[in-house]
């Protein structure tokens, strides 16, 4: 995950971009002219040199475009072999038709593309403790791979208070069978991000919540070995590293 700032002239009223196949909506910041972006890179995309569509809007005139180069740089990512009993893998049919709802409904939560910026400022951690450094780790369960991690986990006791990551609005609450008690948080412009396992849930869908205001308490419900926080971002549908979003003012 990247910010990518360009300065739009005078007169621009609204920037939009598109990289690899995602469209990029534009803020203006505070800075004369100038227009940011969080640009997301999923943890599946390929190393390759993309081309990045900047669209520039005026009151009166044509539509400016202009192109950049984005090179999306190899990572690896570590991988975990893990033989578990079969039954913890492969799910009764009921269950299975109950996870594949919820993933759907979930994925269905993260679709939607506020046009309103939530956030402030910083971005800070939602809760303290060792961070196991998970994100991205393809795992290969009874010989079999398994989709990738897609957040990054902190170990904390179960009770901590979970805080949100920055100012947004409670876009979705549940209990599902993988991530437990879950809350997603919309932060607007495509940005969301999301607290797994939780052991309480303190907020409701549509409240909208300041940064640093506590969503949770750190738990171990639904599929997990211990108390932890699964803390998840996307950006625009692309799975980022949350951590990142602490560099980005």
């Amino acid at each position: 995950m990247v910010y990518f700032s360009i300065r739009a002239g005078n007169g621009a009223t609204t920037v939009q971009g598109k990289l690899h196949g995602r469209t990029i909506p534009f803020f203006k910041t505070d800075k004369p002219e100038e227009f940011g972006a969080l640009i997301g890179v999923d943890l599946a995309d390929p190393p390759s040199k993309e081309d990045l569509l900047v669209e520039v809007s005026t009151a009166t005139g044509p539509v400016k475009r202009r192109h950049y180069a984005v090179v999306v740089l190899p990572v690896h990512f570590a991988t975990q072999e893990l033989t578990v009993p079969k039954n913890y893998v492969d799910l009764d049919e009921e269950t299975a038709k109950r996870a594949e709802e919820e993933q759907e409904k979930i994925l269905q939560s993260l679709n939607k593309v506020t046009d309103q910026r939530f956030w402030e400022g910083r971005f800070i951690m939602p809760v303290e403790g060792k961070i196991s450094g998970s994100f991205g780790r393809k795992r290969i369960i009874n010989g079999e791979p398994r989709s990738p991690h897609s957040g990054e986990d902190i170990n904390a006791p179960k009770g901590t208070d979970v805080h949100a990551m920055n100012e947004g609005v409670v876009a979705l609450v549940g209990n599902f069978f993988f991530s437990g008690r879950s809350v997603i948080l919309d932060h607007g412009l495509g940005l969301y991000s999301m607290y797994f396992h939780l052991d309480e849930v303190d907020v409701a869908e549509g409240d909208k919540v300041p940064k640093g205001a506590i969503v949770g308490k750190v738990g171990a419900t639904g599929r997990a070995t211990g108390p932890h926080l699964h803390w998840g971002a996307r950006i625009n549908g692309a799975r980022v590293n949350p951590l990142s979003m602490l560099n980005i003012e």
